[in-house]
């Protein structure tokens, strides 16, 4: 196994990048729950698993759509801020579990770095 896979770090990158979207679209969500006529969105990971034997540089990129499960109120809109809450909560607990993941091969690397040839 190589010191410093660029392949566990591309999907590192992915993964924080697709975590972060899904909070701001659960805090703009929530940021609209008053506003009439509104429809929530969320983030949908589309061929994600097809795609990732082939490389994170090869990832599907998250898409953000309407949320269409979701009933709307007498006023169209269909926010649940429950919902939103537990979606933010989820993808603030993997963006943080993937920052650790990365933070630890970053220090492998200071670290290979350090004490090369001494």
């Amino acid at each position: 196994m190589p010191l410093f896979d660029d392949r566990a770090v591309g999907a590192l990158e992915w993964g924080m990048d697709a975590m972060w979207l899904k909070q701001q679209v659960a805090s703009h969500n929530i940021a609209n729950v008053e506003t009439p006529g509104y429809k929530a969105k969320k983030v949908e990971f589309k061929d994600v698993l097809r795609d990732t034997a082939q490389g994170p540089e090869r990832l599907a990129k998250p898409v953000v759509e309407e949320d269409g499960d979701t009933q709307a109120r007498p006023d169209g809109n269909n926010v649940q801020v429950e919902k939103e809450e537990l979606e933010l909560w989820k993808a603030y607990t993997q963006y943080s579990a993937l920052t650790m993941r990365m933070s630890g091969k970053l220090s492998t690397l200071r670290y290979v770095i350090n004490n090369t040839g001494k």
